[in-house]
């Protein structure tokens, strides 16, 4: 570990050759507390609204996560990126790079959020629920998730590497299943130790932490180009899945049991 201009940075293997990885300390205690206090923000709403069993994905936890993403957008992406921020510089390579891909930021920041409204709005209008204003939000809300989700995903397209772009889909895409599939789950096994409200906040502070700390990590590195060693992935996102998941760990090694010696 080295220490240049007040940064420390450890040697490594960095965008394919020998470099330096940047270990910026103050910037990760700083943008995961600011991820956690939104969690936290949210998971006490959606305690106040929801009672264990809760359904999968209910409309409090919607409302709360597309306004955490909004929340963190405003206040760690957009704040940081400005003239004087901490990513000042990434932001502007960034941006200059999505622009020189395709010259239109009324289309990065309203076109895809207009495709995902109207492609929510079609299983809307067929469903059995009624299309009202509660309805009519919640496609909204989820249109904002969707659009800041794969917002730091599209960094990848001047890059014309379609592994890299899919590849990155896949995985966002099964943490947030992952994130939300497990999150009943793990409000049921806490309700048997703690009271309605607290285990539907914590669940709920688990889900959101997790969601936010991934698109912040893809941030860094699919737009900043900035690596993240081990222990960043692992308080990012490592500690968050595996409180979701451990749930389903006995049904995982039944599964890899029957891989090994077939069904009996």
């Amino acid at each position: 570990m080295e220490e240049q201009d007040g940064v420390k940075v450890r040697v490594g293997d960095l965008k394919g050759g020998c470099g330096l990885a940047f270990v910026d300390l103050d910037g990760f205690v700083k943008s995961q507390l600011l991820n956690l206090s939104i969690a936290v923000a949210v998971g006490v709403c959606v305690g106040l609204f929801e009672d264990v069993p809760i359904d999968l994905v209910p409309d409090a936890l919607i409302f709360g996560l597309a306004a955490a993403m909004v929340v963190q957008e405003v206040f760690l992406v957009q704040r940081t990126g400005v003239l004087g921020g901490r990513y000042e510089k990434e932001m502007r390579e960034y941006t200059e790079k999505m622009l020189d891909f395709f010259d239109s930021k009324a289309f990065w920041i309203f076109g895809i959020l207009a495709i995902f409204f109207v492609l929510g709005m079609i299983p809307l209008v067929i469903s059995s629920r009624e299309v009202d204003a509660l309805s009519v939000a919640r496609v909204g809300c989820v249109a904002i998730i969707l659009t800041l989700g794969v917002d730091p995903i599209l960094g990848t397209l001047p890059k014309k590497d379609g592994t890299a772009t899919i590849g990155a889909l896949v995985i966002y895409a099964l943490v947030v299943h992952s994130g939300l599939s497990g999150y009943p789950d793990l409000a049921i096994q806490l309700n048997s130790y703690v009271s309605s409200f607290s285990a539907v906040t914590s669940s709920s502070i688990v889900v959101t932490y997790l969601l936010l700390s991934t698109r912040w990590a893809y941030i860094r590195n699919l737009c900043y180009g900035m690596a993240d060693g081990w222990i960043e992935f692992t308080l990012y996102i490592g500690v968050p899945l595996l409180m979701i998941l451990q749930t389903e760990i006995p049904d995982f090694l039944e599964l890899v049991f029957k891989i090994y010696i077939g069904a009996n």
